[in-house]
């Protein structure tokens, strides 16, 4: 995949290694919620999260350094971009 081509967060910090689809998937709908701006504590309690992870994987994903640079990145969008002047 061209890297123009793939999401956010993977632009940003690769795949790792022993990730499965799954736990990517997982990652990759929080990352794209977290950046429609969505909170993350709710997000962490939708029904396409808690079918696809457990408590443990949840808590592990919470604790990636990823989710912080992809809601970074997009609160940095939306102060660069004319969407939150009044």
């Amino acid at each position: 995949m061209a890297k123009e081509q793939q999401p956010l967060w993977e632009k940003i910090f690769g795949t790792h290694p022993h990730q499965n689809e799954r736990e990517k998937k997982v990652i990759g709908y929080i990352c794209h919620r977290i950046a429609d701006g969505a909170h993350l504590r709710d997000i962490v309690q939708e029904e396409y999260v808690r079918r696809n992870a457990s408590p443990v994987e949840v808590q592990g994903i919470l604790e990636n350094p990823r989710l912080i640079e992809v809601a970074h990145q997009a609160m940095r969008e939306d102060f660069s971009s004319e969407a939150l002047k009044p």
